[in-house]
């Protein structure tokens, strides 16, 4: 597969240089989004075209100022380190004065900001301000060594208020806090299928603290792509809070979520603890039904459509087919992915996982296939059937082209598996 990550590579850079000249397109005259009415600057970058962060994680802004002189941040520049890597300040009210002078001297036109031939890759940098009515600008490749040099006197500009917002947070005569890390009241929970990122065995699960699983809570998707996630605040939250502190940042916390084995519910997910800021609300508290959505993300297998099963063509036959569920999938997945290494295991063991016959797909193989997921109901028993097909070029000889699976969750077997 190395030869076709090679091309992908290729073919992404090739997207990004056509799209960095895109990014801008907002006149002076375009209103920008309004943020809430506490918000008084806000600047956050989004991720450069090839760069990939954890799934459900949330990028905290750059710099947030609030009306009351709160100021939210990453940076830490020296702080004591911040279990979610989100810090604040208290401006005075001369420093807040002294953030409005900065920002009264930039343009707010997209236009003024573009470079003749802008760096690729970069990220975008979204700067919104309201002190006397909403402005905002979108800026690409601001935040490199190259715009320094630029010809471009507001990218400089604009570069240098973000530098002293930088360091304001530390700043003895313009604070009444200076910079610490932030302990979050709320939090939001995304959750993955319980499958190693790096093919290691999983720790062994950290306990789910709470009588109300993590299955049973309410859930959303707000701001984390497709990830499910669910909100906690008070005690639960300081629980949480605690139980990160001693967690290695390098890997995602392994919990359990408290639903019973054979219950069709995940029994353990992989998660990512992201703080809200003061006055956000969480994941919760968006009005969406997880299963209305036709995609989930679900690693490794990346991106999975939930089936209609109006229109299903099955291999295997069923008393009747349904649209299986977020959860269901967060379970079937690390059922499929065992049992896939097993098989794996098996033909290394044989000696057939490098001949030209078929064999199972495993690993970073798994990306290159399109995945479809439907309920399937049969003698009284529930289980999810799995359809994939091979996206993209022809595969290699062994790759079958199409594979078929029936899992069963009360047992946690897959039952069938067809390569063809």
């Amino acid at each position: 597969m190395a030869h076709r990550s090679v091309v992908l590579g290729a073919m992404l850079t090739a997207v990004s240089l056509l799209c960095a000249c895109t990014v801008f397109g907002r006149g002076e005259s375009d209103p920008p989004a309004v943020r809430d009415a506490d918000v008084l600057v806000s600047i956050a970058e989004s991720a450069g075209f090839l760069e990939t962060g954890r799934v459900g994680s949330r990028r905290v802004p750059f710099f947030e100022l609030r009306r009351d002189g709160t100021v939210f941040t990453y940076v830490d520049d020296g702080a004591e380190e911040s279990v979610f890597g989100v810090y604040w300040a208290r401006l005075t009210e001369d420093g807040i004065e002294q953030v409005r002078a900065w920002f009264d001297e930039l343009s707010f036109n997209d236009a003024h900001y573009r470079e003749f031939s802008p760096p690729t890759d970069q990220p975008t940098t979204v700067v919104y301000a309201n002190f006397d009515g909403p402005v905002g600008v979108s800026v690409y490749g601001l935040d490199t060594d190259s715009r320094t040099h630029s010809g471009n006197r507001e990218m400089r500009r604009l570069g240098n208020v973000i530098d002293r917002l930088r360091a304001l947070p530390d700043d003895e005569q313009l604070t009444v806090q200076r910079r610490a890390p932030y302990t979050p009241t709320a939090l939001d929970i995304a959750f993955q299928p319980a499958v190693s990122p790096d093919d290691e065995p999983l720790p062994e699960p950290t306990r789910w603290p709470f009588a109300l699983p993590l299955t049973q809570r309410p859930l959303g998707v707000g701001g984390y792509g497709r990830a499910l996630c669910a909100t906690v605040d008070g005690a639960e939250a300081a629980t949480i809070v605690e139980l990160m502190a001693g967690h290695d940042e390098d890997t995602p916390p392994h919990w359990t979520t408290g639903a019973a084995p054979g219950s069709g519910q995940p029994t353990s997910v992989l998660v990512t603890a992201n703080a809200l800021l003061r006055g956000r609300s969480g994941c919760s508290a968006v009005a969406s039904d997880p299963a209305s959505s036709n995609r989930v993300v679900v690693e490794p297998l990346q991106d999975v459509v939930l089936a209609d099963p109006s229109g299903w063509q099955g291999r295997y036959p069923a008393d009747r087919f349904t649209t299986a569920t977020s959860l269901e999938l967060y379970a079937a997945v690390p059922i499929l992915v065992r049992d896939l290494e097993a098989r794996e295991a098996v033909e290394d063991a044989d000696g057939t996982s490098d001949s030209t016959e078929l064999h199972v797909p495993t690993g970073s193989d798994l990306t290159w296939y399109d995945y479809e997921f439907v309920a399937a109901e049969a003698g009284g028993s529930r289980y999810l059937d799995l359809s994939a097909r091979y996206q993209g070029v022809a595969p290699d000889p062994w790759e079958p082209p199409t594979w078929h699976a029936r899992i069963a969750l009360g047992p946690e077997t897959v039952t069938n598996l067809d390569l063809h």
